[in-house]
């Protein structure tokens, strides 16, 4: 995999995946293989002192609060595929599998040290292998909201 960060506060990804998973069934004389490639690209920006349009108040007066925001965006590509070989009859067939194809982005901003908010957008599309099952889409987005109590974070 690779992962970059430029001078300019641009950030670029890339990575390769491969799996691969055999089951040998002793009863029934099958040699089950599940095996998946998976490619990953993204991007990112990361605006420094970044301006939330609230103003927090702090003693006497009032004052702006700057911190940075992250934007990232990552497109990922999967291909699954399960074959089942019979060793007795040298017959393969594939009976399950998926293409993926899942867009994420995302915006995160810390308020101040203890309230972070994020915004993503997630869209997964699967197309089967298989004829019996539809193609699938999901979409998930939103704002998350994380208070951190304490302050330092840790123990």
């Amino acid at each position: 995999w690779v992962d970059v960060t430029m001078r300019n506060n641009m950030q670029f990804r890339a990575q390769y995946n491969r799996d691969r998973l055999f089951a040998l069934g002793l009863v029934n004389h099958t040699l089950t293989e599940d095996s998946g490639i998976e490619y990953v690209f993204g991007f990112g920006y990361i605006i420094k002192n970044f301006r939330l349009g609230v103003q927090m108040p702090r003693g006497r007066g009032k004052q702006r609060f700057n911190s940075d925001l992250n934007i990232r965006a990552d497109f990922s590509l999967r291909d699954n595929r399960t074959r089942i070989s019979n060793i007795l009859l040298n017959d393969s067939q594939i009976t399950g599998g998926q293409k993926l194809l899942t867009i994420k982005a995302s915006a995160d901003y810390n308020v101040n040290q203890n309230l972070n908010l994020k915004l993503f957008y997630d869209q997964m599309m699967t197309k089967y292998k298989i004829s019996t099952a539809f193609p699938l889409s999901t979409i998930r987005a939103g704002i998350s909201a994380t208070f951190t109590f304490g302050g330092e974070g840790g123990f």
